[in-house]
């Protein structure tokens, strides 16, 4: 159970700090690439609003972590119908002939 939380969990904020990291990337390249082009005369220091992310931005984020959840979570609960086998390894018989391996179906319980 604690498993299943955890998997999810992390299959949940996963790709949002992906996002994260890839965003704030673009942007330090972007603020690269501008500082690059011009050089200021006069070095502005008063404070500005940060760029917060778009509300698109986000809510990508959000369907993306939780499509990623869903999928982690039922992969980790998914009860696969497995038929039950038993391995029977090579033997030799009574009338001493050598019986190849093989499996046999077991009846469910």
């Amino acid at each position: 159970m604690i498993r299943n939380i955890i998997v999810t969990l992390l299959f949940f904020f996963g790709p949002a700090l992906l996002m994260f990291v890839l965003r704030n990337m673009f942007f330090f390249w972007k603020l690269r690439q501008a500082m690059k082009k011009r050089q200021p005369d006069i070095i502005d220091i008063t404070p500005q609003k940060p760029n917060p992310p778009s509300h698109f931005f986000i809510a990508s984020i959000i369907i993306i972590g939780l499509i990623s959840a869903y999928f982690a979570y039922s992969q980790i609960t998914m009860n696969h119908e497995v038929p039950q086998t038993q391995y029977i390894p090579a033997h030799i018989n009574a009338q001493g002939e050598l019986v190849p391996q093989r499996r046999i179906t077991r009846p469910a319980p």
